[in-house]
């Protein structure tokens, strides 16, 4: 397993799942350039598949949650749960193209509790289950 170090430098492990996942780096950038914010993109990249919320990335970043909401949405038009679910979302499309791996294994591998909310976003954002998607996606 690798070793993936958070804001506090303490390792979390990570599944062999998420191994998969390329860095985004290697993927195309979704985070926007925007200096006061890279603490902020930096966690989500560092923990997007972990369930992390507003509240986490708040507290690694030193800001109370209502003044970290207000400084994003004022820089990116978007909420910081916006970007962990894109990043999420990222995620999930490469894991679908990439591995046969169960819909749930994947939701599980990028930060889901609850199938069920990965579903809902999925088709949120894509129209589609996740299977429709990898299947038409592969064909």
């Amino acid at each position: 397993m690798k070793n993936r170090y958070i804001a506090s430098s303490q390792p979390v492990l990570e599944s062999p799942l998420v191994d998969v996942i390329k860095p985004l780096n290697d993927l195309m950038p979704i985070f926007p350039a925007d200096s006061l914010l890279n603490k902020v993109f930096r966690f989500i990249e560092a923990n997007y598949n972990q369930p992390i919320s507003l509240s986490d990335v708040a507290i690694a970043v030193g800001y109370c949650a209502a003044y970290l909401t207000d400084l994003v949405r004022r820089n990116t038009g978007h909420t910081v749960n916006d970007w962990i679910a894109e990043r999420r979302m990222v995620a999930a499309r490469a894991l679908l193209l990439e591995t046969n791996q169960s819909v749930n294994q994947i939701a599980e591998a990028i930060g889901y509790q609850y199938v069920s909310h990965f579903f809902r976003q999925f088709r949120q954002y894509h129209g589609t289950t996740p299977q429709i998607w990898r299947k038409t996606q592969r064909s």
